[in-house]
């Protein structure tokens, strides 16, 4: 094998067709060049008999033998190659030994030394005249890659022309890697003769002259001219089937996931198609419906005829339209809003129809239900004796109840079509805008006992308390305006009266009150609107009772006996003294009495005026008060985040004022994390001592040995005892979430005593879930059982512990934040760190209230599973 393999490679140094012989005429060993030649490999041949293997039967004067050939130097010979093809070659034999024994040299030659040539040129013509018209194109390469033959079709294809092409490489027409890899691929074919692409067509992709690629299918081809090998590649521009499989791909995804019901049948009516949305409004899988007719949908509720005409629409090729009952499988009824329409074929023949349905049972029971409403108020209204009434979009009445006529004196007929304003008082433009409340219908809310000045049929004046709300279509338009308004002429003319008396006083925002001086106990027979906002009392509470309905507990005698003198000498008094609210809360009342003298100087009556200074009051004595309760508060809470290698957390409070009722804690203790979060009720130094109590007590029960295992249900109820008596003493009660996260087991037992349950939300969870369990706040009773609940985390859960200063957060219209909000930012923000997290849903809450104040404290903690 060595001497073999010594010969081959001499031998592959010359590029002439090339054999080593034995002396029996067996073959040894081959170049690459007869290899060509003969189509045939070396270990195809080798031990074979060369002549008699390859040279033609009908070859003239040629013997099958070594000795025969050896007696002519040159002779011409028709050998038979591989592929059953012949050719005319010009043999030499030289011996390699003086005796011959060393075996014989075989030189092989082409007769024709432009045959090759030849050959090529006829073949590349012959392929243009194929291909030169087709919009495929044709290149034909050599064993190296060089071009040989570049079509017409290939010009347009790659935007090279023929003579740009030729004698380059044809790497130049492919994209990395493709080109990249491509000389390697032909050294290693001409090597192994192992294909991977020849023979077999594929789908790659082309790169054109501007270096843009493009979608084709490539055939190669392999042909041997004249011993030469060179290699045929037709290529098709897969362009515009490719754009046209991808709009194929998004119409079938559109269909298939589209929210309408969508069916297709053949034009006998057998179901060939349905999407998801079609099985899941019908309640029959795919399989049960395919081959089916869809009368097995069809209801007793729609009337045959209407059966009819639709087919008798589809059938002449019109699209129908309308609403059917059908029945779902479960043998429900649902309405559709249905479309069908034929399909035709390229010869305007029905080949199928196609269905689209859309469930319009909801609202068909809307409707239903509003046609029913309808007719109820209707009926009411012609009942009742106040004036009902509904307006357009424009405030123009499209109906009125009868006691218009009682009301107005005009009939229903009289006042449909006109404007609510053709029918007040010739007053001017102003003042009607400013009596119809003009905001309310500029701004399209509901407006409640506006006084409206119409004038009657004969000339009087009316006055109606009117109240009304717009009535908003599923798009949110304004479809009409429908109200109320109640004849009040009576009362307005005697409230005219009293309100030019007392409008000077009324309006003042200082209570005042007119006392009977000369009657038992001096009795209020007077007081403004001011004086029972500021005592809590109504009007009617006040008149009758004197100023002994306001003392409490700490009200100053030295103030009272100041009071009485001043009435019993029938003189001014200004004293400030503390009084009580109607619902027992103090104020501080600066008070000015001034006596009132009749015509003749007799003291009949005395005139109190009150000004609640409370507040001003409040912020002296509590400043000092709650900068101490302040400090408690902020000692108490962690002061940095708490990082184990199980988990994360980062808690925040933020008090509404100076000092807060929030309270949270977290540590560790013996390998478990403890989490609590807490409200305490109450802002004062008081509530801040108890949260130190409880804070202390908490975790003196979790370092205990005999409550080392005990869960947090069995915490809290302790706690709840230990505490009893501190609460109820103090009038303050307590609710709290506190939790145990065990790392071992990675488990999360927790208890609630009435605080807003925590969040939920797993690495992978797309909701939030509450965590929650049953028990009653701390403080109100002494025994409690509370309800432990239990759960499994898993790496990169996130836990949110918050109070309702969250949740309860306003703003300027009203709104409150919601648990719903909270969820959607915690959601948001989970990728964030638990400070971050914190610190981004507190910039949320904040972007919601706007310039709204903080009406309570925030407390929030995050915890995060490592």
């Amino acid at each position: 094998m060595e001497t073999v393999a010594a010969d081959r490679a001499i031998l592959d140094a010359f590029d002439e067709a090339l054999c080593i012989l034995e002396s029996s005429g067996a073959l040894r060993s081959m170049n690459r060049a007869a290899e060509r030649l003969t189509g045939y490999r070396e270990g195809e041949l080798r031990g074979e008999q060369f002549f008699s293997r390859l040279v033609a039967p009908d070859a003239d004067d040629c013997e099958p033998s070594l000795a025969a050939f050896s007696a002519r130097e040159r002779l011409s010979l028709r050998i038979r190659r591989k592929d059953k093809t012949t050719i005319e070659i010009r043999c030499e034999v030289d011996p390699l030994s003086g005796d011959g024994d060393g075996g014989s040299l075989l030189k092989l030659r082409p007769i024709g030394g432009s045959s090759k040539s030849d050959a090529l040129d006829e073949t590349k013509k012959m392929l243009e005249t194929i291909f030169g018209g087709m919009a495929d194109g044709l290149v034909v390469i050599n064993e190296f890659g060089d071009i040989l033959l570049f079509s017409k079709g290939a010009e347009k294809l790659f935007g090279y022309r023929a003579e740009e092409s030729l004698g380059r490489n044809v790497k130049m027409l492919m994209p990395s890697p493709y080109s990249d890899a491509h000389d390697s691929y032909l050294a290693a074919y001409r090597r192994t003769g192992v294909k991977k692409i020849i023979g077999i067509g594929q789908e790659v992709v082309g790169r054109r002259k501007n270096g843009t690629t493009f979608p084709m299918y490539l055939s190669i081809g392999e042909i041997w001219l004249e011993g030469t090998r060179y290699f045929v590649g037709v290529t098709h521009d897969l362009t515009r089937l490719k754009r046209a499989e991808d709009r194929l791909l998004t119409l079938s995804a559109a269909v298939e996931q589209s929210p309408i019901a969508v069916m297709i049948t053949n034009k006998h009516g057998e179901i060939e198609y349905v999407n998801s949305r079609f099985a899941s409004l019908t309640g029959y899988p795919p399989h049960e419906l395919i081959g089916r007719n869809p009368r097995m949908l069809q209801s007793k509720r729609t009337e045959g005829d209407q059966y009819r005409r639709l087919w008798e629409s589809i059938r002449a090729g019109v699209e129908w339209r309308g609403q059917i009952q059908d029945k779902r499988k479960d043998g429900k009824l649902y309405w559709a809003s249905e479309i069908i329409t034929p399909l035709h074929n390229a010869k305007g023949e029905i080949t199928h129809y196609l269905a689209m349905q859309q469930d319009i049972t909801e609202q068909k029971r809307d409707k239903e239900a509003l046609f029913e409403s309808e007719q109820r108020f209707r009926q009411i209204a012609d009942m009742a004796g106040d004036w009902l009434w509904e307006q357009d979009p424009d405030g123009r009445y499209t109906y009125s109840s009868g006691a218009v006529e009682d009301v107005l004196g005009m009939t229903p007929e009289e006042v449909v079509g006109k404007s609510y304003l053709d029918l007040f008082a010739k007053e001017s433009a102003e003042d009607a805008a400013l009596k119809t409340a003009p905001s309310s219908f500029a701004l399209r809310r509901a407006f409640h006992r506006v006084v409206n000045h119409y004038r009657h049929k004969n000339d009087g004046d009316v006055f109606t308390e009117s109240t009304g709300a717009p009535i908003f279509d599923e798009a949110g338009r304004l479809v009409k305006w429908r109200g109320v308004d109640h004849d009040i002429t009576s009362r307005k003319t005697f409230e005219d009266a009293l309100r030019v008396r007392n409008r000077a006083i009324e309006a003042v925002p200082i209570g005042i009150a007119v006392w009977d001086a000369q009657a038992p106990r001096v009795p209020n027979i007077y007081v403004n609107p001011a004086l029972s906002r500021i005592t809590g009392f109504t009007r009617e509470e006040l008149l009758g009772h004197s100023l002994h309905l306001l003392r409490g507990p700490e009200t100053d005698p030295a103030a009272l006996e100041a009071i009485r003198n001043a009435i019993v000498h029938r003189t001014s008094c200004q004293v400030v003294v503390k009084f009580y609210r109607k619902d027992g809360v103090s104020f501080w009342d600066e008070l000015s009495i001034s006596p009132v003298a009749n015509e003749a100087g007799r003291i009949t009556h005395f005139v109190s005026v009150h000004a609640d200074i409370s507040d001003r009051r409040r912020v002296e004595e509590n400043r000092h008060e709650l900068e101490i309760a302040k400090q408690i508060q902020l000692s108490l809470l962690p002061n940095a985040p708490l990082r184990t290698p199980h988990m994360e957390i980062a808690g925040i409070c933020v008090p509404a004022t100076h000092v807060g009722g929030d309270y949270f804690d977290y540590f560790e203790n013996s390998g478990v994390v403890d989490i609590v979060i807490a409200d305490v009720s109450g802002h004062s130094v008081g509530a801040a001592l108890i949260m130190t109590e409880v804070r202390s007590t908490l975790r003196a029960e979790t370092r205990k040995a005999t409550n080392a295992l005990s869960g947090p249900a069995e915490l809290l109820r302790d706690l709840n005892e230990l505490l009893h008596e501190d609460l109820t003493a103090a009038d303050l009660f307590i609710t709290m979430f506190y939790c145990r996260f065990l790392p071992r087991t990675r488990t999360l037992q927790y208890a609630n005593a009435g605080q807003n349950p925590p969040l939920l939300l797993r690495a992978d969870g797309a909701v939030c879930v509450q965590l929650d369990a049953d028990g009653l706040v701390l403080g109100v009773v002494r025994a409690v059982d509370f309800k432990e609940g239990s759960l499994e985390l898993a790496a990169g859960d996130k836990l949110l512990f918050y109070t309702d200063g969250i949740t309860e957060a306003q703003n300027r219209q009203g709104d409150f934040f919601g648990l719903e909000r909270l969820s959607a930012a915690f959601m948001q923000h989970r990728s964030l760190s638990p400070r971050d997290l914190i610190k981004a849903v507190l910039a949320d809450v904040r972007a919601f209230r706007g310039q709204a104040p903080a009406s309570d404290d925030v407390a929030m903690v995050v915890a995060q599973v490592c």
